[in-house]
């Protein structure tokens, strides 16, 4: 009798471990289903979030490559030939309009405009905590370079492009101005009555010393700025790689 009872409590506790044992793992593995879901949500949302960051990578090199063109194409050989006249000493011009729109183009600031907006985005949902720590690195090193290069290009801004602008006459401003370039398809209203080109010139040439100072100053400035350019264009372009390779891989 007491066997029989030994064994039918025996057989009482063993059924309840088996139960408790399944319900155990039952708990774990749909714990371990729940987790494995939300790693593939999160994964999911990396990617998305990588993607949306190269779309705004490929979009910073195509306000770099235009900044680029704008000072190579336009500032450039404005200021070449502005700093030519002015040495030269020889007061003549050929076509004075076109010599106003050398001097206007000499004073373009050519700032470009980046975007971060996406990359701030991934930053701040804690993905970068997800990703390679060397690929986190580039990311993180690439959006922080525009300030920090064109901060030290800043230092060498002069009053160049400010005191430039004083000479060039007012009903050439909204043809002229340095800004028209970002939107060429409209034209801002402009002043009616001011000196005429010849005048303006005249009044370039009187301060001839001081500008031919300031124009050497900003030709500093805009090599400083191309180092800068080049610098940033390369870790655009780096970071572009390197976000292509880890989508690629994530596929």
């Amino acid at each position: 009798m007491f066997r029989l009872k030994t064994r039918l409590g025996e057989n009482a506790f063993q059924k309840a471990a088996f139960e408790f044992l399944i319900i155990v793992t039952g708990v774990l593995v749909a714990l371990a289903v729940d987790e494995w879901r939300q790693e593939r949500a999160e994964m999911r949302e990396l990617n998305q979030h990588l993607a949306s960051l190269l779309d705004e990578v490929e979009q910073n090199m195509g306000t770099l490559e235009y900044i680029r063109v704008s000072l190579t194409q336009v500032k450039t050989p404005g200021l070449e030939t502005v700093i030519a006249h002015l040495e030269s000493g020889d007061e003549s011009v050929d076509d004075p309009h076109e010599f106003l729109r050398a001097f206007a183009a000499s004073t373009l600031l050519a700032i470009p405009w980046f975007t971060s907006s996406r990359f701030e985005a991934l930053r701040n949902s804690g993905g970068l905590r997800m990703l390679d720590p060397k690929l986190a690195g580039a990311i993180s090193g690439t959006f922080s370079s525009p300030e920090i290069l064109l901060s030290q290009v800043d230092q060498l801004q002069g009053e160049y492009p400010l005191v430039a602008q004083q000479f060039i006459p007012a009903t050439l401003h909204s043809e002229l101005s340095s800004l028209r370039e970002y939107i060429p398809e409209a034209v801002a209203p402009g002043v009616v009555f001011d000196i005429s080109d010849k005048q303006a010139i005249a009044l370039i040439f009187e301060n001839r010393e001081r500008l031919l100072m300031l124009a050497r100053g900003e030709s500093a400035t805009v090599t400083a700025k191309w180092y800068a350019l080049k610098r940033i264009g390369n870790e655009f372009a780096g970071l572009k790689q390197a976000l292509e390779v880890a989508l690629a891989e994530r596929a």
